[in-house]
């Protein structure tokens, strides 16, 4: 990958939580890594290591204390407005709860076209462009007439994936998206993100704390432990031969 540009970019990036009458809180701590186009990077550490921090400060739902998150070789750290809304259409987020993602008096439909519509484009292509997601992601046509507590968590996840597709993103953070569902939904839902990959040459990080998916999904591994990467490498490298002691408890723990 060394001849290649990385899509992404993360160098030293900081964030320190300050809040009144409490100490300081350091949620990550001198972050670095590269993510390159058609890359899966997964992303483990227990509960409290930063992981998603880390995914709301790249797509800067929250904003760094230091550091720099470069995309496609722009500096985004800090930018607003218009730029910012350029930056959600080249990355998207998936989250662990999808009927979250969506309003809840709205339908799927309606939900997955929004991105759309702002742009611009005409009720109609919208309209077109909804049904094709849906189907891409598994879903027929009416599920875009149905509200998100009229469906299950798999099928509000395709309707989550689908609606993060809609304005074809060059990045996609899975952030622990399949850790809510059961594990026949879970395996159809990595299906569905290796034939997007496979299709779309997305990149992804993919945060998780379920070695097994990782290994399986996953071009290389970081391990996030109090906020710092303790540990990086292919997922055989870090769960075979863990070098940090953090890394080995954590695949001792598990496997």
């Amino acid at each position: 990958m060394g001849l290649t540009k990385p899509i992404l970019e993360i160098h030293n990036l900081t964030k320190t939580f300050v809040t009144e009458g409490k100490p300081d809180f350091t949620a990550l701590d001198h972050v670095s890594f590269q993510l390159y186009p058609g890359e899966t990077l997964g992303i483990v550490g227990e509960s409290g290591s930063g992981k998603s921090t880390l995914a709301k400060t790249i797509t800067r739902l929250i904003d760094s204390t230091e550091g720099t998150v470069t995309l496609d070789g722009k500096d985004i750290t800090r930018v607003s407005g218009k730029e910012l809304r350029d930056v959600y259409k080249d990355i998207q987020m998936v989250f662990q709860t999808p009927v979250s993602s969506f309003d809840p008096r709205r339908t799927l439909g309606d939900g997955i076209g929004e991105s759309l519509r702002n742009r611009g484009v005409s009720k109609k292509e919208t309209e077109k462009t909804v049904l094709d997601l849906l189907e891409k992601c598994g879903l027929t046509a009416e599920f875009a007439g149905r509200y998100p507590h009229e469906v299950s968590g798999g099928q509000c996840q395709r309707a989550a994936i689908a609606r993060a597709l809609a304005i074809q993103p060059k990045i996609l953070i899975c952030d622990e998206a399949t850790s809510a569902l059961d594990v026949t939904v879970q395996q159809q839902i990595m299906e569905l993100l290796k034939k997007l990959r496979e299709e779309n040459r997305i990149s992804y990080l993919f945060i998780c704390h379920n070695l097994g998916l990782v290994q399986s999904f996953c071009d290389r591994i970081v391990v996030m432990y109090e906020g710092k990467i303790v540990e990086a490498g292919t997922p055989d490298e870090v769960i075979m031969h863990p070098k940090s002691e953090y890394a080995k408890k954590l695949i001792e723990s598990v496997f």
